[in-house]
């Protein structure tokens, strides 16, 4: 048997090696639902502690910013008001120097590879390297300190615990993470349930924390708990993954890139709106070529693990590609839809193609985790119905937040918007 997949999800050519995770210990049933709580805002009652990191880089974020923008400017000034003979004096001198700039250069460049380098590591679960310079306890206080504003800005619209969507929720999620109880990123985790009354809102994520957050408005779209176990699976994969505190040390390091075009900007473009379109077009050439492709790059991971999740939990995986074919159904009516390489997801069509390459995988996994036969019906048998009752629909207008999204902690650190 030979099944392509994810790191602890491999079973490469055997048929034992999923099933022999000896660093993990085995839980049962009684000990995983004691281990793992499932509560909801109204119910949370740990405290946020004090967070000194995430304020320090709300703080010091756009401080660098005013640096950068006035060295840069001032240097300009200065130079300007040098007489000729004054310049020529300076550039001869540099000159002079240009070995031991160049050095000077060299040896930076070298400590700065030093430091990235020595801040890889490498994820547990997809053995992908990766930048990290956020501590576990940075991103725990970043992620209790959003669990408290989500809590207190949708206070009046959470739903009680003895709602049918919360049961639906709790089913779903109990069901994923059971299944999954081996992995130390789920059941070190103390898993809690939320459900926010927004109709209106296609929206699911889960903190760094294990705060788990659906709107109303998917319970409304996913039609299946199928469709909703891919989708917590796609959401609960962020955070297994740990992709909330890659995004913030990738951001600090995007940042710093930004900071040297601010000040190159106004150090040596003549005028403030000529600096200030440069820096954008820096800016954005930044976000187009290293930002946004690999954010693009954690969705397809998060797709690729969550899949795995929710196959392993027995759930039809083909409930996927339903799911993103309806997504892609409803985009098509926005008009004003962003093109995918300004956009920090992939395209609903690209979504589609990944998974449909995945998806034997997929299902063989879940074959092999002994599970029931999947049932007779696909449930892509439904999105030509579903595109067709959308097309009737002539007022219908496409719900806010339709992006699946891990909220980004960089959001909370540093305002990552250029």
């Amino acid at each position: 048997m030979s099944v392509n997949m994810l790191g602890l999800f491999r079973c490469v050519r055997s048929a034992t090696r999923f099933s022999q995770v000896p660093r993990f210990p085995l839980i049962t049933q009684r000990a995983f639902e004691k281990g793992t709580k499932i509560s909801e805002c109204g119910f949370h009652t740990t405290s946020p502690r004090a967070a000194i990191p995430p304020v320090v880089l709300i703080v010091l974020r756009p401080a660098l910013r005013v640096v950068a923008f006035f060295a840069g400017r001032n240097f300009r000034k200065w130079w300007r008001s040098l007489p000729k003979d004054k310049r020529e004096h300076y550039w001869s001198r540099i000159k002079e120097k240009k070995w031991k700039i160049l050095g000077g250069g060299a040896v930076t460049s070298a400590m700065a590879y030093w430091f990235y380098m020595s801040h890889l590591e490498v994820e547990p679960i997809t053995g992908r390297e990766r930048f990290s310079i956020v501590s576990t306890k940075q991103i725990q206080d970043l992620s209790q300190l959003e669990f408290q504003a989500i809590c207190t800005e949708y206070a009046s619209r959470i739903e009680p615990i003895k709602h049918p969507y919360y049961a639906r929720v709790k089913r779903v999620a109990d069901r994923l993470l059971y299944a999954n109880k081996h992995l130390p990123q789920i059941y070190t985790k103390t898993w809690t349930i939320t459900v926010l009354d927004d109709p209106r809102n296609m929206n699911a994520f889960v903190l760094p924390n294990g705060n788990i957050f659906v709107f109303t408005g998917m319970l409304d779209f996913c039609t299946t708990d199928d469709e909703l176990g891919v989708v917590l699976g796609h959401e609960i994969s962020h955070c297994l993954l740990g992709h909330a505190a890659e995004n913030v040390s990738r951001e600090h390091l995007l940042e710093a890139i930004k900071l040297v075009l601010i000040a190159l900007a106004w150090a040596f473009l003549p005028s403030d709106i000529l600096s200030l379109l440069g820096y954008g077009v820096g800016a954005g050439a930044v976000n187009a070529t290293l930002r946004y492709p690999y954010s693009r790059h954690l969705e397809n991971e998060a797709d690729q693990v969550g899949i795995h999740l929710a196959a392993k939990a027995c759930f039809d995986v083909r409930a996927a590609l339903a799911f993103w074919d309806k997504m892609d159904i409803i985009h098509e009516l926005d008009l004003l839809a962003s093109q995918e390489w300004l956009s920090t997801h992939p395209s609903h069509k690209t979504r589609v193609a990944k998974i449909e390459e995945q998806l034997p995988d997929a299902i063989s996994f879940r074959k092999y985790c002994k599970c029931p036969d999947l049932p007779p019906q696909d449930p892509r048998q439904e999105i030509a119905s579903f595109r067709q009752a959308i097309s009737e629909f002539k007022t219908y207008r496409p719900p806010v937040g339709v992006f699946l999204d891990v909220p980004n902690m960089a959001v909370s650190a540093i305002d990552i918007e250029s």
